[in-house]
């Protein structure tokens, strides 16, 4: 199978997928339900219903993001499998996305909370002693983000590096164009949302799906269209992950 052939392939099985992303008037309406068992009901009759095959409504909030953060990890790798090999590296380092949060927080010396301890995936990690930690950490597949550094403070700039050198040799100017474009959009998500505590993130959230879904549609059979989709899914999943937190962490304010 030649490259152009694959990424023909890669693109059907991606809009299938894109296909399947909810679309404003799915989450309008799942936004208005208020108990948990109906929310997992109705979401599960729509494209998110896989991610949801591990979520209880009598669970709490701590498992319901551990088999998120698990099926957001099998979906990067299942993406990374369609993809030609020279570029499949770049995309399963998206697979350390989810952990980045819990890796900053050990990182920075505090205590090892119950429930990373309850993750198989991170619990290697979670030793007491903080040179345990570093040292777990430098044999890891996480060693890239310590970047030389004894706390390894910038994650997701020491991710992004990384990133940038699993692209292919072989990649294209106009290629590396695309995904440069694609790396500022999110950082500019980011430094937003940061910037100003008070923003309204949802507008902001809508701001930047509205980019992706284009950039998708005008990338097409490139390895960027990737990146775009698995950008898309998590998106969703990020949202996803609220409405299940605000129902599991809060459910007599949103009882009906």
């Amino acid at each position: 199978m030649t490259e152009l052939s694959q990424f023909a392939y890669v693109q059907t099985r991606l809009q299938a997928r894109y296909g399947q992303l909810p679309e404003a008037a799915v989450w309008r309406r799942l936004e208005g339900i208020t108990s948990l068992p109906h929310l997992l009901q109705t979401a599960r009759t729509t494209g998110l219903r896989p991610w949801l095959l591990n979520i209880a409504a009598h669970g709490d909030s701590h498992a319901m993001e551990k088999a998120l953060r698990q099926q957001l990890r099998q979906l990067i790798d299942e993406v990374a499998r369609w993809l030609p090999p020279p570029w499949r590296p770049a995309v399963a380092w998206c697979g350390v996305l989810p952990d980045l949060p819990a890796l900053q927080h050990l990182l920075g010396g505090a205590a090892t909370p119950a429930w990373l301890l309850a993750d198989e995936h991170l619990r290697p990690y979670g030793h007491d002693l903080q040179a345990l930690r570093l040292q777990a950490l430098r044999d890891s597949p996480y060693a890239p983000l310590l970047n030389g550094t004894a706390a390894g403070p910038y994650l997701a700039a020491a991710w992004a590096t990384h990133w940038r050198r699993l692209w292919p040799a072989e990649t294209t100017a106009a290629d590396r164009a695309v995904l440069e474009r694609l790396a500022r959009l999110l950082d500019r998500y980011f430094a937003t949302l940061g910037a100003d505590l008070t923003k309204d993130s949802a507008r902001t959230r809508d701001w930047l799906e509205q980019r992706l879904r284009l950039g998708f549609r005008r990338h097409p059979r490139q390895a960027a269209a990737a990146f775009y989709y698995l950008a898309l899914a998590g998106i969703s999943l990020e949202r996803l992950r609220g409405l299940l937190a605000r129902l599991m962490l809060f459910p007599l304010e949103h009882a009906s």
